[in-house]
Order: structure tokens, then C-alpha cells, then sequence
């Protein structure tokens, strides 16, 4: 493991509070994608996140052979996932369900025969508290009580702190990200901005987040 990918693996257990445990050597957290709702989408049967311990119907046990079993061979793109710069980077699999929709399965090696965890972008997975992508920080409050976030707009931002809520039991397997909504970002340009930025801590109460249209974007499930 590189120095840097060591310091994002830091930076990101400082601010979920606890050792991302299940996350490869060679993995950093995954850029944010703007989920985009459109009529032709691939529905899935199995669609609960049970965090630590699967995305639907797939686990840590699951193979690439599986996922083309799952969702079908054309569906499915191998990548090398690069980022920060290039400096961290890790083997994906892009499953594509529509337009900026579906998962990107993370695999602890090249082999493609172990995951180390998933990034959801599409709102039909979700927890079984009804956490998904498009939960707004008010719903996400409804559902776990306050909690503290990090400041908007950087690599680490907008990443709720899950110790000390009602799902403190997913810390180290869950990372939610959230953002503001563009539209609204533009219309409050100088309070975005003040919601923004490394070295910025924010309250789920904040009245900006809830004006800003602040909701998840992204979800990270990494496995036991």
C-alpha cells in the first residue's frame, strides 16, 4: 500500500469514527456519481443492503462468474477504479442498470473472486431502515437521530458520522455521502459555500442542509 492510500484509509476511518477494516489495501473511497432517475431502468428482486453483510444477492463470497449469473454478461465492465489523482486505486466491476444507475462491485484483487465491498448509486437498494440513495437529511434524521456530517463540496465531504445514532452498529461497514442539490446549490451560492470544505463539521439540524436539498448520493457497503 502506497503512503497516500494509506493516509485516505486514515482520513476516511477519522471521519466514520472507526477502522474501515473490510476496505483492500489499494482502495480509497470511490468519487461521488449524481444518480439520474430515468423510465428505463433494470429492476432487481433482491434489493435489501443489510451493511457487513450483503447488496442485495451479492456477498463477500460472490464471484465475477456470479455477477454475469445476476445481472447478465453485457451489463457488467471491468475497470481500474483511480483515484485522488491516480494515487489509490482498486479492481472494479461497473454493473450497469441505466443511465448513472446500478453498483460498482469492489474486489479485494485482481482475481475477481472476493468483494471487499459496493458502491450504490441507485435508489432501489436500501438498508432495512429504509436508508437508500435520494434520503434526505431530514429523513436520514427521522431515521437515526442527529447526527454530525463533514463539510460538503471535497473528497471526504458531506460523510455522516454514524457513531452515536441509532445505526451506530453499521460503523466500519457503512459509508453514506451526501450532497447538495445543484439547482439549489446555484440559487444559494454564498450558503453552499459556507456548508463547504475540509476542516468543516455540520449538524443534521442545520437549517442550510434541508434549504440545499442535502440528500445521499452515494452509499459504500464494505463486508465483514
Amino acid at each position: 500500500m502506497c503512503l497516500n492510500s494509506k493516509i485516505a484509509i486514515a482520513t476516511l476511518s477519522l471521519l466514520v469514527g472507526s477502522t474501515i477494516s473490510g476496505f483492500s489495501a489499494n482502495a480509497t473511497l470511490p468519487q461521488q456519481k449524481q444518480p439520474v432517475v430515468t423510465a428505463q431502468v433494470n429492476e432487481v428482486k433482491n434489493n435489501t443492503i443489510i451493511p457487513g453483510k450483503q447488496v442485495g444477492a451479492i456477498t463477500r463470497k460472490t464471484k465475477r462468474a456470479d455477477l454475469v449469473k445476476l445481472f447478465g454478461a453485457s451489463k457488467l465492465k471491468d475497470e481500474t477504479t483511480r483515484f485522488f489523482g491516480g494515487e489509490a486505486e482498486f479492481p472494479g466491476t461497473v454493473i450497469n442498470l441505466g443511465k448513472d444507475r446500478g453498483l460498482t462491485v469492489l474486489w479485494k484483487d485482481k482475481t475477481r473472486t472476493q468483494v471487499t465491498g459496493v458502491m450504490v448509486y441507485d435508489s432501489q437498494w436500501k438498508t432495512p431502515e429504509g436508508i437508500g440513495v435520494g434520503t434526505t437529511v431530514s429523513q436520514l434524521q427521522q431515521k437515526i437521530g442527529k447526527f454530525k456530517m463533514s463539510g460538503l463540496g471535497w473528497d471526504y465531504g458531506g460523510i455522516p458520522q454514524l457513531e452515536g445514532t441509532k445505526i451506530a452498529n453499521y460503523k466500519g461497514q457503512l459509508v453514506l455521502r451526501m450532497s447538495v442539490d445543484e439547482k439549489l446549490a446555484q440559487k444559494y451560492e454564498k450558503e453552499s459555500l459556507a456548508i463547504s470544505g475540509d476542516g468543516v463539521t455540520l449538524s443534521s439540524s442545520n437549517p442550510s442542509l434541508k434549504r440545499l436539498g442535502v440528500n445521499v448520493r452515494q452509499m459504500i457497503v464494505f463486508f465483514d
